[in-house]
This record gives structure tokens, C-alpha cells and sequence, in this order.
């Protein structure tokens, strides 16, 4: 099948100036990107060139559907580096809210929480652990595993009202088993995955203890070489969240050596964004550069007012001069200054060393929860302590299953507190342990004057962090970053011009992993958005989190049309992103 898209203005995704003109696609590739002048010229002397581009008058072949993109801009599509669909992309379970935003290609298994591999003594725990973040695992529970299929065309095997094949295996047991059965799914994103450097200290020692063995050291060696090797793009790591937390420098290093001068891409969540961000940022350049490895900066953020308009400042500048030294640094951050991760993560992690069932236990005990309290409030350049950064006023529990507390959903814990006459850091350690830790959060943190310094920074993707807890409220970032994007800062508020805000969403994503997409060129992959800038709308908020953007006339992911007019028509064309390397 071929498409021509004409009458748009082509924003190629390089950041260069924009122009009039036409995108010719065959098959899965664009075959010629045609500038107005060379259109005019082609039809006036009734004549094609080698290069593929045919002349308006000759457009109405049968072979080729001519789209009038009505002067709309035609802008690669979306990449975002940093999701956590790692379930939802086998159940194909977020394809339409992805290509309704006009994304085309996703990278899972961020922040060290990769879905596999868990195999080992250590997986029940780990499943556990990781649900406030991408879900639970399909096939586990009585979670629809048949995927979003409304409005579908061509149904995937997971889209299908089937139980897909690959449900009687275990796409946890290790990355080159997940990475098989999402090969064998038809999505209409394409979906690239990292490997989580938590989830593989995990699978090998746990959450309890400190200090690994050397056997211990090696056995993680081992599985992060297999991930690799199985087809993982990178390696990510969440050095605030345990097991991470309990690396130190030296023993990072140790456990990353497999990487060492392979420029495979070290993605990470600092350990801490709050007081103590800066050296965050030093530890991992240090890191990076005794790896010799690109290192990306995940979700970049100041928490805290007291750490508001200095940290970012701190860590532009090691920043700076980390890429003066020669290490390749680059980063990425959502259109928001409040969050979304576990709420157990409130708790220090010197309460957490022991597991999450340890915790459970503790936090019934009135003595116990005092010295957690007491942590909590104080300062602390060690750990993220949210609590006292942000207030509990600014935190919100979401996705909380139990009789309990479901109904308070969208309230904050002060409120929660007020209401039920207690402590809100009793009502903390309650929510806790009702919902068994499986909860999550969403946390208003920063101001938006250091949320566009890093957005501003040349190196700064943007992407969405989006989570799935199990149940209960999203974060609204998960349907609307893009859109939102475009709409506050290009349409509204003119701090991006549309080519580099479309660079920041495409080339610049693609490049941390060495992708070949993410600009409209001849030869490239045909995954193209075709939207009027005045016409995107964001509809998800924080009472609605789950309410898909309108505005895009067309989506293509591989040559193929995953949206007409705002229906999404799941194409199925949708590949995995293997490494080249």
C-alpha cells in the first residue's frame, strides 16, 4: 500500500525549519519527502524523478491513497523512552491510549523495574514489589488479558477476545523470554525494553540485606549479560528504591562491569531528587565515566521548595561540565510538577532492608512506626523523604483496592487524617498496610520554572514516567503528556518553537538508543503524525486521569494507519525495537 500526504507542513523531527510539502510512504518505509517547490516543478513537467517523488497529476493511481493534510503539520511519530507498560504491552492493553497521543514507539522496564527477569527464590516477592508500578503480571489474577480492542481493525492474537498463546509461559522467568512473547504480539506501538538493574539484583538476593557476596555479585553479572545479549536496548537502574538503594559507588560499579566501554545506555532514577539531588547526579557521572558508558538522567525533577530554582541550576552545571570531560549525558522530564510512584516509597529505606512482608509486620508495631516517624520528620540529604519535602497536603494515594480506603480515592492523606481525627502518619502506615504496599501516589513536588530548565536543555526528551497500578486512579501523564506539551508550552505559551518541541519527542528520544526513527526522511520507518496544532485537546485530569486527547487526523506506525480522525483502527504493525550493537 502506498499514501501520499500532501498539502501538510513537514516538521522533520531534526529540529530544522519547517516547509511545505509531501510525504510519500510505501510500505513500511517513507519513499520520498517532496517539497512544495518540487511538487509544482514535478507537475509542470508532467514528470517522476528516481527519487520516487510523483507528480500531482499523476496521484490518483489505485495503487496509492492520497491524504489532504490541509496545510496540518506532518511531524514524525512520537517516541517515549520512559513508560512502564511492561504488562500492558503483552495484553496490547495501552496501544490505543499511546497512539491516540500520537505515539508510535515506547520504551518499557525503566527504573530498575523491569518485569523480567524474576525467576528464582526471590519472585514472588519481586511480582509483588513491582505491581504498584506495572500492574500484576496477566494470567495471574482475573485481570482482562484481552487487551483495549474497541474500534479495532486488524486484532492482534492479545486484542482478540483469545488468551494469547504466550500466557502458558512465564514472561517474567528472563528477558529473553519476555522479549519472545512480545515478539509474538501484534501491538500498534513499537516497544523497546531495558533492563532493570533492581528487578535482577532481586531475582538474585532479594530486598533484605546490605551487603552482596561475591557469588552473589557475580549471579547478577551473569543475568544483566543475559538480558543483553536476549535483546534488552540498555540497562536502567532506581537507585532510589531498594534493592538499589543499598548499592555504594564501588559495588555499582562491580555489579555493571559487563557494561564497561560497550556505549550501551545506562538510563537512571537518581537516588535522590530532593535535598542531596546534586550529588545524585555526581555519583552517576562518576559512575558512568568509570564505565565509560552513556548515562541518561531519568525524569528530572527538584523536590522541595527550599531545593526550588538552586538544585536544577547544580545540576545543569555537572551536567555541563561532565559533557566538556567527554561523557555522554543526556536526560529526559514530563510536562508536570506532580508525580507518581509507590507510596511505600514515603518510607525510609533503613525500614525496607528486610522486605516488603518485614515491613508489613513493623508497621503494625506503635514503637516501630514512632521511629519511622521520627525519620520522617527531618531533613535528609540520604534519602527521598517526600514527607517532609512536600507535605502530606501535597499526597495522594491512588490505586488503593481495599473496603477501606478505596472510597477516599483522589484525597489527600491530610484530608484522609483530618477526617478519621488521627496522626496522618498513623493514617500513612494504615493505608500501608491495608493495602498491603501495593498502592501508589501522586505527589505535587516542584515549580515549573526548574520543570522548563530541563525541558530547555538541549539533551531533555520528553517522555510521560507513566505507571499502571493495579486498580484505583491514574496519573493523568499516562494519556495526555504529549498533547499537553504541545498545548502549554508550543501552542499556549510559546516557549518551545513546534520544531524543536517535535525534535524533543522524536530524533532526540530515538538517538539515546541509537534508534533509526524519529525523522521524516526517505528510507526511514513511515510511523507519522498528521495534527493541527490548534486543534489538539487534552481531556485527562486529575479527577479523570483516563480520557483519551482528541485532535490528531492521522497516526501511521509503519506505513499503516493506527488513527483516522481520532478512531483508532489497531493495525497491528506495531515491531520490537532490537539493539544495534
Amino acid at each position: 500500500m502506498r499514501y501520499l500526504i500532501q498539502n501538510g507542513m513537514i516538521v522533520d523531527g531534526t529540529g530544522a525549519k519547517r516547509f511545505p510539502g509531501s510525504v510519500l510512504i510505501e510500505g513500511d518505509r517513507i519513499a520520498a519527502v517532496i517539497r512544495q517547490e518540487e511538487q509544482a516543478q514535478g507537475a509542470h513537467e508532467h514528470k517522476s524523478n528516481d527519487a520516487g517523488q510523483i507528480p500531482l497529476a499523476q496521484n490518483q493511481n489505485n495503487d496509492v491513497v492520497v491524504i489532504d493534510a490541509g496545510g496540518a503539520f506532518i511531524t514524525p511519530g512520537f517516541i517515549d523512552i520512559h513508560r512502564h507498560g511492561d504488562w500492558k504491552a503483552l495484553t496490547c492493553g495501552d496501544d490505543e491510549l499511546l497512539n491516540r497521543q500520537g505515539i508510535t514507539a515506547v520504551v518499557n522496564g525503566n527504573c530498575g523495574l523491569s518485569a523480567a527477569p524474576q525467576a528464582g527464590a526471590h519472585e514472588q516477592e519481586t511480582e509483588h514489589f513491582l505491581r504498584s508500578f506495572i500492574g500484576r503480571k496477566p494470567g495471574s489474577g482475573d485481570e482482562n488479558i484481552t487487551g483495549s480492542a474497541s474500534g479495532s481493525g486488524r486484532e492482534s492474537e492479545a486484542g482478540s477476545g483469545k488468551d494469547p498463546a504466550w500466557l502458558r509461559t512465564d514472561p517474567a522467568s528472563s528477558m529473553e523470554q519476555y522479549l519472545s512473547c512480545l515478539r509474538s504480539v501484534k501491538r500498534s506501538v513499537h516497544t523497546g525494553m531495558l533492563a532493570g538493574g533492581g528487578t535482577i539484583r532481586a531475582s538474585v538476593a532479594g530486598y533484605a540485606g546490605e551487603w552482596l557476596s561475591a557469588a552473589q555479585e557475580e549471579q547478577i553479572r551473569q543475568r544483566l549479560q543475559e538480558s543483553l545479549d536476549a535483546g534488552a536496548l540498555g540497562v536502567s537502574l532506581g537507585m532510589g528504591y531498594d534493592p538499589e538503594f543499598s548499592y555504594d559507588e564501588a559495588g555499582l560499579v562491580r555489579v555493571l562491569s559487563p557494561l564497561k566501554g560497550r556505549k550501551i545506555p545506562v538510563t537512571v532514577h537518581i537516588r535522590t531528587e530532593g535535598d542531596g539531588a546534586a550529588e545524585a547526579v555526581s555519583e552517576m557521572i562518576r559512575v558512568a565515566q568509570a564505565l565509560e558508558v552513556p548515562l541518561h538522567l531519568s525524569h528530572m525533577k527538584c523536590i522541595g521548595r527550599r531545593n526550588w530554582r538552586v538544585t536544577c541550576r547544580k545540576e545543569l552545571e555537572l551536567i555541563r561540565r561532565a559533557r566538556e570531560d567527554g561523557l555522554d549525558v543526556t536526560m529526559d522530564t514530563y510536562p508536570y510538577v506532580t508525580g507518581s510512584t509507590q507510596l511505600v516509597h514515603l518510607i525510609p529505606p533503613q525500614f525496607q532492608k528486610e522486605g516488603t512482608q518485614a515491613l508489613l509486620h513493623d508497621l503494625a508495631d506503635v514503637r516501630i512506626r514512632g521511629q519511622i516517624t521520627q525519620v520522617l520528620k527531618s531533613p535528609s540529604s540520604v534519602f527521598e523523604n517526600i514527607v517532609e519535602l512536600a507535605g502530606f497536603e501535597n499526597i495522594v494515594p491512588i490505586a488503593m483496592a481495599s473496603e477501606r480506603f478505596a472510597p477516599m480515592e483522589g484525597r489527600s492523606i491530610t484530608q484522609m487524617a483530618k477526617d478519621a481525627g488521627q496522626d496522618p502518619y498513623d493514617t500513612l502506615y494504615d493505608i500501608l498496610l491495608e493495602e498491603a504496599c501495593e498502592c501508589a501516589m501522586l505527589d505535587t513536588y516542584g515549580c515549573e520554572e526548574d520543570l522548563l530548565d530541563y525541558l530547555k536543555d538541549a539533551s531533555c526528551s520528553l517522555i510521560s514516567d507513566a505507571i499502571y497500578p493495579e486498580g484505583g486512579h491514574c496519573h493523568p501523564r499516562v494519556y495526555d503528556s504529549f498533547p499537553r506539551f504541545l498545548i502549554r508550552y508550543v501552542r499556549e505559551r510559546a516557549v518551545f518553537s513546534m520544531e524543536e518541541a517535535v525534535r524533543k519527542m522524536t530524533s532526540l528520544p530515538a538517538s539515546v538508543f541509537g534508534l533509526d526513527r524519529g525523522v521524516i526522511r526517505p528510507g526511514m520507518p513511515a510511523d507519522i503524525c498528521v495534527f493541527s496544532l490548534e486543534k489538539i485537546q487534552s481531556h485527562a485530569t486529575f479527577a479523570h486521569p483516563d480520557r483519551m486527547c482528541t485532535g490528531f487526523d492521522y497516526v501511521f506506525t509503519a506505513g499503516r494507519p493506527c488513527v483516522i480522525k481520532d478512531q483508532w483502527t489497531n493495525t497491528g504493525t506495531g515491531a520490537w525495537l532490537a539493539p544495534e550493537r
